[in-house]
């Protein structure tokens, strides 16, 4: 088993890099930028109010940033560093590195087999195309490593959700409990994470509020000058010019 103090203390190390990152993306983050969304989207679905208008813009733009934050910050060195540790712990003759094949962040590599892990955040991140190419991937692996003359586990690994497995594929998709039991042995590591950050998560979480709602407020002010008209309606032909017209508009105006 995992030492506690070991866990809480590379979660918070992780942390601290994750939350460093989200303040540093929100601080940069420009009107700009913003209006590079979909305007359609958001006329098709009714957002008339310039206060709404933003929320909704800055929430979907902060949610798919952390995301990628997540996953390539948090996640990832979480994944090497539990295999790693989990070997001080029964686990002999293991060797964990990390992956040097395309489409492989994970190798974990024993007497008898060698394991070629990709680590995905959300079990919903392939669609069919990159399956394909990541089965692509893993037998150029493969071929590489025959010499090795050992079993061959191609894994795709998901953070958190289940998945059902599939006989036909020779593609293992591990999620959520069994992933992190694969890593470490222990059947209850994936609720151990849970907990683990819930130490941190307040005293991150509140001051991360803080920011986003003085930058929305910086982002409205702006957004209020150069896109909502005198009696408080968004000016949807300028938004849409903004966004797509041929010849780029004007700079915005700063408060």
């Amino acid at each position: 088993m995992i030492n506690d103090q070991k866990l809480k203390t590379r979660v918070g190390e992780l942390l601290d890099v994750l939350y460093q990152k989200r303040f540093a993306n929100l601080q940069k983050l420009t009107l700009t930028t913003l209006i590079n969304k979909n305007p359609y989207l958001y006329r098709a679905i009714g957002v008339d109010d310039p206060a709404e208008f933003i929320d909704q813009l800055l929430a979907a733009r902060v949610s798919s940033s952390d995301e990628t934050i997540f996953g390539n910050d948090f996640l990832e060195p979480l994944v090497i560093w539990s295999a790693r540790e989990s070997d001080q712990h029964g686990d002999t003759g293991r060797l964990v590195s990390v992956g040097a094949g395309a489409g492989q962040d994970v190798a974990i590599e024993t007497a008898t087999a060698y394991l070629a892990i990709s680590v995905k955040s959300g079990k919903n991140i392939f669609n069919s195309q990159s399956t394909k190419g990541q089965s692509t991937e893993f037998d150029a692996l493969q071929a590489r490593l025959k010499k090795l003359n050992k079993q061959f586990r191609p894994i795709i690994g998901y953070g958190y959700g289940r998945k059902r497995p599939n006989l036909e594929s020779p593609v293992e998709k591990l999620a959520g409990q069994a992933f992190w039991q694969l890593l470490t042995g222990e059947p209850d590591y994936y609720l151990r994470i849970a907990r683990t950050i819930g130490v941190f998560a307040i005293s991150h979480g509140e001051a991360y509020k803080n920011a986003f709602s003085l930058k929305k407020s910086q982002l409205l002010r702006e957004f209020m000058l150069n896109f909502v008209s005198e009696s408080g309606e968004v000016m949807w032909d300028a938004v849409v010019t903004f966004n797509s017209s041929e010849n780029r508009p004007r700079a915005l105006k700063k408060k």
